[in-house]
């Protein structure tokens, strides 16, 4: 072998070595090479956690299942462009999202809610729905069932002095509906219109939103600024979504990011049917139909 050919072969060497570190710390910082594009692009990730343990599929492949502990899982290395992102377990609602996956970021969608669909487990969510929509009145006193006191003469009344007008319940609320109108009180002592033609309205668990409904919308506001994804600022306004029927009821579910509704006619069995709504619209709304 000719000395040129050695430095050929030297300098041929180390080119593929140095074009290699890079590729491989392209790599190690998150960079990703596109073929379609014929560049490089730094990845980003899609990370789910559920409050059931269930498998994930990434454009209906399946990648795995979520982790026994936490039930979330994480899906790295992806290139930005949209995906279709599935959750499900057997028996259950599924939830899917398209979605849009940015360089360097990681779309965090951690409050996913699956829903028992027949069984056992089925009936007592849709007891728990009933319950949490329709309360049952708590018991009072029955006067007939109250042994009865002997009669005794009553003293006569004294005249009580004047007072002042006790402020009604209704505006001693931080909100209220006056006439279809959702009022705010504000801490300066005025009040503030939020919304028109309401017919019921409810308050996050979490103090943070407020949900309000007429005839066929559900709306939020957000009422302080949220520290997860999606990002929203105190007085942002979303209308979740329209129904084809009439709203008769709704509450917060579970937690401070899903609305039960009662939304649907009575079946012919006397069922009403039942709707949980995901207030996360990012990628498409879930909603999980209760029958």
């Amino acid at each position: 072998m000719t000395k040129k050919t050695k430095r050929i072969l030297f300098y041929s060497a180390a080119a593929i070595f140095a074009l290699l570190s890079y590729v491989v710390i392209l790599y190690a910082q998150g960079y990703k090479y596109s073929f379609s594009e014929a560049e490089f692009f730094r990845t980003g990730s899609i990370y789910v956690k559920t409050n059931e343990d269930a498998k994930v599929y990434l454009d209906n492949k399946f990648l795995n299942s979520t982790s026994f502990f936490g039930n979330s899982y994480t899906i790295s290395g992806l290139l930005p462009k949209q995906y279709t992102v599935r959750v499900q377990k057997d028996n259950y609602s599924s939830w899917e999202k398209k979605i849009s996956v940015e360089e360097g970021l990681v779309n965090d969608y951690s409050r996913i809610l699956l829903l028992p669909k027949s069984g056992d487990e089925a009936v007592a969510l849709k007891k728990e729905i009933t319950d949490l929509l329709y309360p049952t009145p708590k018991p009072t006193p029955d006067s007939k069932s109250s042994p009865q006191a002997t009669p005794s003469a009553k003293p006569t009344p004294k005249p009580l002095p004047s007072k002042t007008p006790t402020p009604s319940p209704v505006t001693a609320e931080p909100f209220y509906v006056k006439n279809g109108v959702l009022f705010k009180n504000m801490d300066n002592g005025e009040t503030e219109r939020l919304a028109y033609l309401v017919t019921g309205f409810a308050l996050s668990p979490d103090g943070k939103k407020i949900a309000w409904w007429n005839a066929n919308e559900l709306w939020i506001m957000w009422l302080s600024d949220t520290d997860y994804q999606p990002y929203h600022k105190a007085g942002d306004k979303d209308l979740i979504t329209r129904f084809s029927v009439k709203i008769k009821n709704a509450a917060w579910f579970r937690d401070s990011d899903h609305i039960v509704v009662d939304s649907s006619p009575s079946t012919s069995s006397g069922q009403a049917g039942y709707k949980v709504v995901e207030i996360d619209k990012r990628g498409g709304l879930n909603i999980v139909e209760i029958n």
